[in-house]
């Protein structure tokens, strides 16, 4: 019974300190590929790298492109930079390179959160909540929370010109999960989008993103249990179709 007893302990103990472990993440250096999945097929990779815009900031870019066989249905060949602010990760900075089949054009954004206002170049502003994130800074954010099961998080999300609010719960248990990059306890998150401006964008804008954070979808993400939050998974739940994003390798870059 002593035995078993201990085993009992040590198993818990291994478990809350997975759960609970410090998060620090250093992201600088740091690249992930992630492959894109459509009805079960693989139709896109993601690669991101995270580089220093200063000291003070990041600056990360991330290359979507259409898989060879997927080029053929779609084109796809975009480019995405996040620069944010290396303590809050609220992002000031936005280029977004669109090369696809229906849409060629470069869109430039700059958000101020002090005077809570984001603009297109010069003659297009609107106004943003001062914790307004975009889609990808947004999850650099999520991964440097101390996050255990039963957590919940509310913020917005500025998904050019429409404005979401986000609503994240950590669910009560983890999960192991087995990825390409390797096999992971995980923490689960379920993020939900609510549109709460009212007015249409504008202009148009590239199909990936514009999916990812659509008002009124759901997305699932898995992040690793340990000290670099890995999202190894994200599932989206908008459409009956399955989509899903899976990370396929990663490389953590320089250390502290």
């Amino acid at each position: 019974m002593k035995l078993i007893w201990l085993i009992i302990v040590i198993f818990n103990l291994i478990n809350f300190e997975g759960t609970h472990s410090n998060v620090n993440p250093n992201f600088l250096g740091e690249q992930l590929i992630f492959k894109m999945e459509y009805l079960n097929l693989s139709v896109a990779t993601l690669n991101f790298q995270v580089c220093d815009a200063d000291s003070n900031n990041y600056h990360l870019k991330v290359h979507a492109r259409a898989t060879r066989s997927a080029s053929l249905m779609f084109k796809l060949d975009n480019v995405y930079e996040t620069y944010f602010d290396k303590h809050n990760f609220l992002p000031f900075k936005v280029v977004k390179l669109i090369r696809q089949k229906n849409i060629q054009h470069e869109l430039n954004f700059s958000l101020d959160h002090q005077k809570n206002k984001a603009s297109l170049g010069d003659s297009i502003s609107w106004s943003i909540p001062g914790d307004c994130f975009d889609y990808f800074s947004m999850l650099y954010f999520l991964r440097n929370q101390n996050l255990n099961p039963g957590d919940s998080l509310n913020f917005h999300l500025d998904s050019e010109y429409i404005i979401s609010k986000v609503a994240v719960q950590v669910l009560p248990d983890q999960e192991f999960i087995k990825v390409p990059a390797g096999k992971f306890q995980s923490l689960k998150l379920t993020i939900k989008f609510t549109r709460v401006s009212q007015k249409s964008r504008p202009w148009r804008t590239d199909l990936l993103t514009n999916r990812l954070a659509s008002p009124g979808s759901e997305i699932t993400i898995w992040l690793s249990a340990d000290e670099n939050r890995l999202p190894l998974k994200i599932d989206y739940h908008q459409s009956k179709v399955k989509t899903q994003l899976i990370l396929d390798s990663f490389s953590r870059g320089q250390q502290h």
